[in-house]
């Protein structure tokens, strides 16, 4: 009796993990059978469902929470956080297991099952090209051998995962809640949907007055492309792929942020402000300089979702050239000077929770 139980219970792992495998991804792809809803932006997202009748809120945040293609190269091994949870009281969910798909440009590059008896589940990923693999290390829950946290042992994934910049799609699906084995009616198995981004760091030497100054630019979204400095002007100008879709861009949490790390002194700050367009649409509102730091000054482009949204207007309007690109042009001009980073800080997020 006893063997023909174990027997049983191996036969039906296997088989839920062949579902899991090869069924339920298509499925994911093609947004059939399951309720989706989506978000897009920086380095954190809540995204607002429903198992049920019940509410349930998943945040997705990279922890810390700036992470760039420089500070991985530099040894940083940051965590995925994945926590649901009741938005009405804060409290997360117990017992949850997630069904957890990581890809960039279109490619996966890790698909598995985790468990968190406490529902807040963090993965500490590893980053390193030695190998084309992809390798997973930690506890596990049994019966079904889903990966998951220990008070002493993180899960951590290692290989070939935030090499590059950019946006990095998350597809999340909770199969259990409030149970380790029992799963979810097909009718409350949302699926969660969001892009989140490591941010690609790009060092340029530009020319100013027959001086070559190094500055550094961050794209919190995507990698820039045909950078351009116009002397005379003083301006930058940069491209970044975007997918201008009004559909998309209704239906997500979206924010776009890209940095300019300038040396003092400078000619390119010496104002204390900056003006700037996106596609020739004016977007000095949302350009700001901070100079608080005595040995550099930090230019933010911050789009939140009712420029970007604006934007989309204009260019579905006037059937624009851009259609695949935001076209940023940035040049110097007179301003106030700025509080500190924190301050800006705590606008970047208040802008993203409006979004």
């Amino acid at each position: 009796m006893k063997d023909s139980t174990v027997g049983s219970a191996i036969i039906f792992s296997f088989f839920i993990i062949t579902i899991l495998t090869f069924v339920i991804p298509s499925l994911i792809v093609k947004n059939k059978w399951f309720n989706t809803v989506f978000g897009d932006g920086l380095t954190q997202e809540q995204i607002t469902a429903s198992l049920g009748q019940r509410k349930a809120d998943l945040l997705i945040r990279m922890i810390p929470p700036v992470v760039t293609t420089e500070t991985l190269q530099n040894g940083q091994k940051p965590f995925i956080e994945f926590r649901l949870f009741d938005p009405a009281t804060n409290q997360p969910f117990s017992h949850v297991t997630y069904y957890i798909i990581i890809e960039k440009d279109g490619k996966r590059l890790l698909f598995d099952l985790f468990h968190d008896h406490g529902g807040d589940l963090k993965i500490q990923i590893k980053p390193n090209n030695m190998s084309n693999n992809i390798t997973i290390d930690g506890g596990k829950v049994q019966p079904l051998g889903v990966w998951s946290s220990t008070p002493d042992r993180y899960v951590t994934v290692s290989g070939p995962i935030f090499l590059a910049g950019g946006l990095y799609h998350f597809i999340v699906k909770i199969l259990t809640v409030d149970s380790d084995t029992a799963f979810l009616a097909q009718d409350q198995q949302t699926v969660y949907d969001s892009w989140l981004s490591i941010g690609n760091t790009e060092n340029r030497d530009i020319n100013i007055d027959g001086k070559q100054v190094p500055i550094k630019i961050i794209s919190y979204y995507d990698k820039l492309l045909n950078f351009e400095f116009d002397a005379k002007n003083k301006q930058l100008k940069f491209d970044m792929p975007f997918n201008w879709n009004l559909s998309r861009l209704t239906n997500s949490s979206i924010y776009v942020h890209e940095e300019i790390y300038i040396p003092k002194p400078s000619a390119l700050t010496v104002n204390g402000g900056y003006s700037g367009t996106v596609n020739t649409m004016n977007v000095s509102k949302d350009i700001v300089l901070d100079n608080t730091n005595p040995n550099i000054d930090v230019v933010h482009v911050m789009l939140p979702k009712n420029t970007l949204l604006q934007l989309a207007d204009q260019m579905n309007e006037n059937k624009s050239e851009y259609s695949r690109l935001m076209t940023f042009v940035l040049q110097p001009t007179n301003g106030p000077k700025l509080g500190s980073m924190e301050s800006m800080n705590s606008t970047n997020m208040s802008m993203m929770s409006r979004s």
